[in-house]
């Protein structure tokens, strides 16, 4: 009798099985309750030894917005164009001859534009003012000015180009002169004249620093324009 009891407990009964489990539960749960441990204390000596390092970094961040630097890209902004149509009526005489024996005239249809031209160039760190808060800023400009007249060469056309029985047969300088006269009317039509150009201009520069520095953060852009730039 006491030897089948003992072949039962040796193959596996429930009392062998109960303590066999009992004993894997038990590695498992120390083995984990080490691992934390281990993990515990690397992430605790780690923090230390940053803390207690005389020589740790630390990253500070002053980074300003780069105002001035995108401003100084435009360099030169076109804010505003305007077009212009002229006629010029050139002629040349000479004296005492009649036109159709020697003398030339010439009517020709001068096409171009003016632009309203602001200078970003020359801003300085005196130029740009950004508050306290980060949220506004200011930004002082040179009144808009107007560019050299740009005359369409391909719009523009000899309506008209009259030449004596003399001058037919030679070169003409005379078209050249008439481009330069359409220059020059359309420079003094765009100057003399109350085309609302440069206050266009102001407008459009306005709108488009609004735009572009909305876009790097600031709420508020103030633009001024002086005339002495």
């Amino acid at each position: 009798m006491t030897r089948d009891t003992g072949a039962r407990a040796m193959d596996g009964g429930p009392s062998g099985g109960r303590g066999l489990m009992g004993c894997l539960w038990a590695a498992v749960t120390l083995f984990a309750v080490a691992a934390l441990l281990v993990v515990g204390l690397a992430v605790f000596n780690d923090g230390m030894l940053q803390r207690l390092n005389p020589f740790g970094t630390e990253t500070v961040d002053r980074t300003g917005p780069s105002v001035l630097k995108q401003l100084e890209d435009i360099e030169e902004f076109h804010a505003a164009t305007g077009y212009f149509e002229t006629v010029v009526d050139l002629e040349k005489d000479t004296e005492h001859l009649p036109g159709w024996i020697s003398g030339e005239r010439i009517l020709y249809v001068g096409k171009g534009e003016v632009d309203a031209v602001v200078d970003f160039s020359g801003l300085g760190e005196q130029s740009v003012t950004v508050s306290e808060d980060g949220g506004t800023v200011e930004v002082s400009l040179p009144e808009p000015v107007l560019d050299e007249p740009s005359l369409d060469v391909e719009e523009s056309y000899v309506v008209e180009h009259d030449r004596g029985l003399a001058d037919r047969f030679k070169g003409s300088e005379l078209e050249a002169e008439a481009q330069k006269k359409a220059v020059e009317q359309m420079r003094e039509a765009a100057t003399g004249g109350d085309t609302g150009m440069v206050q266009r201009a102001e407008v459009n520069t306005t709108a488009m620093l609004e735009s572009l520095l909305g876009a790097a953060g600031f709420e508020t852009v103030e633009v001024t324009y002086d005339a002495k730039g």
